[in-house]
């Protein structure tokens, strides 16, 4: 006898079928109704310790935790009965009976699972007058920082570094109204993952230093993006203020990262506007950014012409969009460049991590490696790689195209010494670099948060990247450059937006056959051209 799958209950009076085991308190958010609370979190075994998410259940004889109480057949519920929302408010009169006004300086304001669930479910005063017990502020390691006082116990940032990262540094310590998280003595906080309960912690109770006091998060623009530090291609959030990226938070996937992200994805955006960012424009006697459509079109049309299309020689990084690397080929083809003279650099591979709650983070150190495989090749990296540097060497190459937009890691020498031998070198440059030479022409490269465009994930999944920040005033992305350059060679009749330019692609590259730009989502597609 096999058994049951789902279950009938009712919630409110209405009838209502739902998957048998489900915890009621998914049950009613699935439906849309207010369930309010703290400790729990999808991502997370439920422990039941905060009581916020406390619903009458018919004759139970006293309301029942909705996250660790999981759907029966038959089962009645009232999620806003009075013995529920009473039981509510008394349970927000405990958590706030020492808990401190520090909505106005604390960086969780606006975001704070306590202050909504005091507004909506909570009593209108208080009735604590003796004196706040005061807990420890201090570091806990990874740069997250602890204000105790804000601490309401609900342990998910201990059940995260349990069951999700393994780790086991925070803890719970003391007891009734003086416990509080706190790390081992000696055992920082210290994981590859830490940043993350930072995103999950309730309250203001754990922050980091590098958002300390930096933004209101109303005033901030929020762009769904995918982050760029590996192949995983995990889901984030930009968050900007005044052009500039103040924070990056993890974004909820399924299919790639769960609900977690990487410190190093986390913090690693410094480059996009530090000292060491590129936006030097040198073509010649011109320094004007709007020149350079007109100017790369004349000069490799020249060079083609003069020398010979097989002379040309262009090096794509694997942090590239699927955009770009599709309309630079279609330049290239456009001159009569053969496939052999594209290539392509990465970076150098890490180490690859595996944590207990499944969370990887890849050795593959680029975002869009399997992009560049599909639409150029998988010899690009490889075969196309040595041949130039040979051509190169042997003064072949009269003209080569380099885009160094690696974050942190520069062009390997070899490039570099091939600058040098050619009649005509252009480099779309991310970060400054001494060795380039002086008769080289320069054009900024676009960081991952200044474009719109798509990338491929290690596991061939489809996602779209959104731009949060601006370029600088008249500096063109190097897809709006490319498409600028094949409407100056007459290969296009004007630029076209990057929803056409991918649906365009999608019915010339065999990986995105069948895929729309509509149908991406804010989830992408797998190769095959479906959800996973």
């Amino acid at each position: 006898m096999t058994e049951k799958q789902t279950v009938n209950l009712k919630i409110n009076g209405e009838e209502v079928e739902a998957p048998a085991g489900e915890m009621l308190i998914k049950v009613c958010h699935d439906r849309g109704l207010d369930v309010p609370f703290f400790c729990y979190h999808p991502g997370l075994v439920p422990e039941g310790n905060c009581r916020m998410c406390l619903v009458e259940v018919v004759k139970a004889p006293k309301p029942m935790p909705a996250c660790t109480t999981p759907v029966t057949d038959g089962m009645e519920i009232e999620t806003h009965s009075e013995a529920a929302k009473d039981a509510r408010a008394d349970v927000l009169e405990f958590m706030l009976s020492n808990h401190p006004l520090d909505c106005p300086i604390c960086d969780k304001s606006g975001e704070c699972l306590l202050q909504d669930n005091s507004y909506d479910h909570g009593k209108d005063g208080s009735r604590m007058v003796d004196v706040k017990q005061l807990k420890p502020t201090k570091d806990l390691g990874n740069g997250v920082k602890l204000w105790g006082n804000r601490c309401i116990s609900c342990t998910r940032c201990v059940r995260f570094c349990s069951d999700i990262a393994g780790s086991g540094e925070l803890a719970m310590v003391n007891r009734g109204d003086s416990s509080v998280v706190d790390v081992f003595p000696g055992y920082p906080l210290q994981n590859p993952l830490s940043g993350n309960v930072v995103d999950i912690c309730p309250v203001g109770a754990l922050l980091t230093e590098v958002f300390l006091y930096q933004a209101r998060v109303w005033y901030e623009k929020k762009t769904a993006s995918v982050c760029h530090e590996c192949a995983r291609g995990c889901n984030i959030e930009l968050q900007a203020l005044n052009n500039e990226v103040k924070r990056i938070v993890a974004r909820h996937n399924d299919a790639v990262n769960d609900y977690w992200i990487c410190d190093h994805g986390r913090y690693t955006y410094d480059y996009i506007l530090g000292p060491e960012r590129s936006l030097e424009c040198r073509l010649g006697d011109s320094a004007n950014p709007a020149d350079a459509p007109g100017f790369l079109a004349r000069r490799l049309k020249k060079s083609a012409d003069e020398h010979g299309a097989d002379s040309l020689g262009v090096v794509v990084s694997a942090v590239m969009s699927n955009e770009a690397l599709y309309l630079l080929g279609s330049l290239l083809q456009e001159l009569g460049v053969p496939a052999e003279n594209i290539a392509a650099c990465a970076r150098d591979d890490g180490d690859e991590e595996t944590f207990k709650g499944g969370f990887r983070i890849s050795s593959d150190r680029n975002p869009n490696r399997r992009g560049v495989e599909a639409i150029l090749g998988k010899d690009a990296f490889s075969s196309h790689s040595d041949g130039l540097l040979k051509k190169a060497k042997a003064s072949k190459l009269r003209g080569l195209v380099l885009v160094s937009d690696l974050p942190g890691q520069r062009l390997p020498d070899g490039w570099i010494e091939a600058l040098e031998t050619v009649d005509f070198g252009l480099v779309f440059l991310l970060e400054n670099d001494s060795r380039i030479p002086e008769t080289a022409h320069l054009l900024p490269a676009t960081a991952f948060s200044e474009r719109d465009g798509s990338i491929i994930n290690e596991d061939g999944r489809v996602q779209l990247v959104r731009a949060a920040t601006q370029l600088p005033r008249g500096v063109l992305s190097l897809d709006e450059l490319l498409q600028d350059t094949l409407v100056e060679l007459g290969a296009r009749e004007s630029r076209i937006s990057p929803r056409g330019l991918f649906d365009e692609m999608a019915g010339v590259i065999p990986a995105l056959a069948g895929m729309r730009h509509g149908d991406l989502g804010e989830a992408g597609l797998s190769a095959q051209g479906g959800e996973e």
